[in-house]
């Protein structure tokens, strides 16, 4: 059996994701360079075009045959992300005093992340966030859906079926995010943390979904990288 044959098994998709999680895991707490998590965001764009577990298709074509499919996820998408777990879970916890407390707020979470990471670096709090932005504009929405839609969901599926396939997709993807708030041990915000998970959960069930109906990676990159914009936009 060839080492690709091996990595497109289902047990090599799940042996593989678990040793990526494990790896972004590490690199946002060990090296000197965490919370960054350098070696992973490589592997997670080597490995699925090393394999060829993904598909895009032509461009032009995808867009004009599902550019309504397209604007109505990415409108569902951010409302989700940025209206639900983020306005609306802000606003809920404002009620509640807990609106700048890390330990509930993924904003306040982030911030105190990038102050951090500052400070182990020797730069400002805002420079630390921008080099975090870099990585959510530049590197997030091809290297995410390549990995965890073209490859964890493309392979799973044909040993695993549809569903299974989504949810171990979406649940990799969920607690890959939890994974950078352990830079912050002791003082790890495990509120904040699960809530960033369901609200990636959801987001990767919606480019599950999307990939799927479409056939192509295009639609969720696009829309990744449009809600990401967002986001970095109102955390900045």
């Amino acid at each position: 059996m060839t080492i690709k044959n091996l990595l497109l098994g289902r047990t090599g998709v799940i042996v593989c994701a678990l040793l990526m999680t494990g790896l972004v895991l590490f690199e946002s707490v060990v090296p000197p360079w965490a919370p960054y998590f350098i070696i992973y965001a490589l592997l997670a764009l080597i490995l699925p075009v090393f394999l060829g577990a993904y598909n895009f298709g032509q461009f032009a074509d995808v867009i004009k045959q599902w550019w309504k499919l397209i604007l109505a996820v990415f409108f569902i998408a951010l409302v989700w992300d940025q209206g639900i777990c983020t306005f609306l879970q802000d606003k809920l916890l404002g009620l509640a005093g807990k609106a700048q407390d890390p330990f509930y707020s993924l904003s306040a979470a982030l911030v105190m992340l990038s102050e951090k990471a500052g400070i182990k670096f020797g730069i400002s709090a805002e420079a630390a966030m921008l080099l975090y932005a870099a990585f959510v504009l530049l590197w997030a929405p091809v290297a995410e859906e390549l990995f965890y839609r073209g490859y964890v969901q493309g392979a799973l599926r044909k040993d695993l079926g549809l569903m299974p396939a989504v949810l171990m997709s979406a649940a990799f993807f969920a607690v890959r995010h939890m994974t950078h708030f352990v830079f912050l041990t002791p003082d790890i915000p495990w509120f904040a943390s699960a809530g960033w998970a369901v609200s990636t959960f959801g987001f990767g069930l919606l480019m599950s979904y999307l990939y799927e109906k479409t056939q192509s990676l295009w639609p969720p990159v696009l829309i990744h990288f449009a809600v990401n914009i967002f986001g970095v936009m109102f955390s900045l």
